[in-house]
C-alpha cells in the first residue's frame, strides 16, 4: 500500500536523530528553534527561568501589534506550545510543586500584552498556574493512537472506516513525497476548485514544510489515482521523539471521502513503525469527531489558556459585528 518516492539521505537521518534527542525545554517539535524561526519569520521570543545558572524553564511566544494593541497567538502550523520545564529529580510531589513554581515565574516574565492565547502540549497535565495568574482555561480534545502493531490498530477501527479504506485502496496508490512546494500547490489548486480562499499563511507553511522534510522530521503522503497517476489528495505530518502529528490535508472535490482516511491509515502505520503516538491534532467539529473516532484510539485533553484586556475584547466584538453585517448584506 505504501511506496516511497524518495528516502531521506543518511546525513538527514543523523541530523533528525540528533534534533529529536529528548530535551525537557523543547518537549515537542513545535518548541524547537528551527521550527519557531520558520513559522514566525524569525519573530519568536522567549521568557526563561534559571536556577543556579541552569535554564529550567522556557516559554516561547510571539507579539503582533494592531491598532495599538499587542497580542500573542499560535504561529502558523504550530499546533501546540506551552512551557518547557526541567523539573529535575526527586519525588513526583516535589517535581509537581517545582513545575508549578517555574510556570508561574515564566508567566510573570511575559511582557504586558492585550491578548494571549496558547494551546498546551500533551506534557502539560493541568493549567492551574495559568488560572492562578488570572488566565481563562478551556479544554480541546484530540484522538491519539498508541504505536501498537498494525493488526491491532486495524482491528480497533470501526467496520465502516475499514471498509472505506479498502474501497479507496482499490482506486488510489499512496506514495511518500519529498516536495513540500508540490503539496502546497496542490492545496491551492483544490481551494480554487472549491472557490475557497486559504485561511492560513502559505508562505510560512512552505518554509515550515521545507524545513521539516529537509531535516527528516516531516512526511507528505500523496494519493494518486491508480488509473491516471494524478494526485487527488495529500496530507502533511511531522514528528518528534514521541509523537507523530497530523497537520494538514487537501483533497480534490471529485476524489471521494475515502481517500483521506486511506492517507491517514498509511500515516498511522508509519507512526507505529517509528514507535510514535499518532496525534490527530484536535477535534474542532462534529465531522472530525466522526472521522477520527472511526480509527479507534483514545481521547486526550489539551488545555488552551487565554487572557485579554477589556479594550481588546471590545475591539474583537466590534470586528465580529462588522463581519456579521457584511455577510448579511453581501
Amino acid at each position: 500500500m505504501i511506496t516511497r518516492s524518495k528516502s531521506i539521505d543518511q546525513q538527514g537521518q543523523l541530523k533528525a536523530a540528533a534534533e529529536m534527542a529528548f530535551n525537557k525545554l523543547t518537549p515537542t517539535i513545535f518548541h524547537e528553534q528551527w521550527w519557531l524561526e520558520a513559522a514566525t519569520g524569525g519573530r519568536v521570543e522567549f521568557v526563561e527561568v534559571t536556577d543556579g545558572g541552569r535554564t529550567v524553564g522556557r516559554l516561547p511566544y510571539t507579539v503582533n501589534s494592531r491598532y495599538g494593541l499587542t497580542s500573542s497567538n499560535m504561529p502558523t502550523l504550530t499546533h501546540f506550545l506551552g512551557p518547557g520545564i526541567d523539573d529535575g529529580g526527586g519525588s513526583e510531589a516535589n517535581r509537581y510543586v517545582k513545575r508549578h513554581s517555574i510556570t508561574q515565574e515564566l508567566i510573570r516574565k511575559l511582557p504586558p500584552l492585550s491578548s494571549f492565547r496558547q494551546k498546551m502540549h500533551r506534557g502539560v497535565c493541568d493549567a492551574l498556574p495559568f488560572q492562578a495568574q488570572g488566565y481563562n482555561v478551556q479544554v480541546q480534545f484530540t484522538f491519539e493512537i498508541e504505536p501498537y502493531p498494525d493488526a491491532v490498530i486495524w482491528k480497533a477501527m470501526r467496520d465502516k472506516t475499514r471498509n472505506v479504506i479498502r474501497r479507496a485502496a482499490e482506486n488510489f496508490d499512496v506514495h511518500e513525497s519529498s516536495d513540500p512546494e508540490a503539496f502546497l500547490h496542490l492545496s491551492a489548486a483544490h481551494l480554487e476548485e472549491r472557490s475557497l480562499q486559504a485561511n492560513i499563511d502559505f508562505g510560512a507553511c512552505k518554509e515550515v514544510a521545507i524545513q521539516a522534510v529537509t531535516r527528516g522530521r516531516g512526511h507528505i503522503w500523496v494519493a494518486r489515482e491508480s488509473a491516471t497517476g494524478r494526485p487527488k489528495a495529500a496530507i502533511f505530518c511531522v514528528f518528534d521523539n514521541s509523537t507523530y502529528y497530523y497537520l494538514m490535508s487537501t483533497r480534490a472535490p471529485d476524489a471521494g471521502n475515502g481517500v483521506v482516511p486511506l492517507l491517514l491509515w498509511n500515516a498511522i502505520q508509519s507512526a507505529a513503525a517509528m514507535g510514535r503516538v499518532f496525534d490527530f491534532d484536535g477535534i474542532v467539529n462534529a465531522g472530525s469527531i466522526l472521522l477520527f473516532s472511526g480509527f479507534g484510539g483514545k481521547t486526550s485533553p489539551r488545555y488552551i489558556v487565554t487572557k485579554a484586556s477589556m479594550p481588546y475584547r471590545v475591539l474583537r466584538q466590534i470586528r465580529r459585528m462588522d463581519s456579521s453585517v457584511t455577510n448579511t448584506f453581501c
